[in-house]
C-alpha cells in the first residue's frame, strides 16, 4: 500500500482544479514549521481547560434558557434515518459533534444566513437546517474541501435528507477560495458561523478575519477543535471579544459573539 503522502499527492495530481490548494497546503506546513513556537497544542489545551464549560452551560449563558430536550430527542425520527444513512456510508468521516449547541444558537439568533466550513457526513449541516426550515428565505452555505485520498466526494452530507436540501448550498473548494466567494454572493450579513475546516493557525486566522467582518453585530461565531493551536485565543484578543469555551469530550469548541454597535 502506498504511503499517505504519496496517495495524497496522486489525488491532487488527478484533480487540476485543486492544484492551488496543494501549493497552499505546502505553504501552510512551512509556516507551521517556522512559526509554531507558542502556538502549539499544549498552550491551547491548557488555556481551554482553564476556561471550559459544558454545552448546556454555554447555551444558558448565551440564550438565558436551558434546552428541555436534545435535538436528537426533538427530531427522533429524522435522526434515526440519518444514523442509518451514516452506517451505510463506506467512508469514515467523523462523529456528530455539538449538535445541540448549533441548533439552539441558530434558534436564538433566528438565523437567516448561516455559513459552515467542513461538512463530512453533514451532522452539523442537519442540525442547522432543522432550525432554518422554520423560517422562509433562509440559507445554509456550506464549504467542504474533499479529503485528499479518501474518495469521499459523493458521500459528503449523506445524513441530510433530500427534502431539506432546498435551503442548502454546498461549495466544494478550500476555505481560502470559497469563503470570499460565498461572502460576496450572500445577500446580507452572516447571522451564525460554524467553522470546522482548516485547523492550521495560519488557515484559521485568515478565515476567521474574513468571516468576522461579514458577521452581523450580535451574530455568533463558533469554531471547533480550538485546542489544536492558539488561533482562536489569539483572534478573540484581536477583536476584543469575550471567548466562551465549550468542552466536548477530549476536545474544545470556542464561541464569540460580535458586539452590537451603537
Amino acid at each position: 500500500m502506498l504511503a499517505k503522502p504519496i496517495r495524497t499527492l496522486l489525488w491532487y495530481l488527478k484533480r487540476p482544479r485543486y492544484y492551488s490548494q496543494l501549493v497552499n497546503e505546502i505553504l501552510t506546513k512551512l509556516h507551521t514549521a517556522c512559526f509554531s513556537s507558542g502556538r502549539g497544542r499544549e498552550h491551547a489545551g491548557n488555556w481551554c481547560r482553564e476556561h471550559a464549560i459544558s454545552t448546556n452551560e454555554a447555551i444558558y449563558c448565551i440564550t438565558g434558557t436551558r434546552p428541555a430536550e436534545s435535538i436528537q430527542q426533538q427530531f427522533a425520527g429524522i435522526f434515526t434515518e440519518a444514523h442509518k444513512r451514516a452506517s451505510q456510508c463506506p467512508v469514515q468521516m467523523g462523529g456528530p459533534g455539538e449538535l445541540d449547541l448549533l441548533y439552539y444558537l441558530a434558534e436564538y439568533t433566528a438565523a437567516v444566513n448561516i455559513l459552515e466550513t467542513g461538512v463530512a457526513y453533514g451532522w452539523s449541516s442537519l442540525a442547522l437546517l432543522l432550525s432554518l426550515q422554520k423560517r422562509p428565505g433562509c440559507h445554509l452555505y456550506s464549504i467542504d474541501m474533499p479529503y485528499p485520498g479518501l474518495q469521499n466526494e459523493e458521500y459528503v452530507g449523506c445524513v441530510v435528507p433530500s427534502e431539506m436540501k432546498k435551503n442548502w448550498i454546498l461549495i466544494r473548494f478550500p476555505d481560502w477560495q470559497a469563503i470570499p466567494r460565498v461572502l460576496n454572493d450572500i445577500d446580507g450579513p452572516i447571522d451564525l458561523c460554524h467553522y470546522d475546516s482548516d485547523k492550521s493557525w495560519r488557515g484559521r486566522m485568515c478565515s476567521y478575519k474574513r468571516i468576522w467582518k461579514a458577521l452581523r453585530p450580535g451574530g455568533i461565531f463558533i469554531s471547533d477543535d480550538i485546542d489544536d493551536n492558539t488561533a482562536f485565543r489569539d483572534f478573540s484578543v484581536s477583536v476584543n471579544a469575550d471567548p466562551i469555551v465549550v468542552e466536548k469530550g477530549n476536545n474544545f469548541a470556542g464561541i464569540l459573539i460580535k458586539k452590537e454597535t451603537h
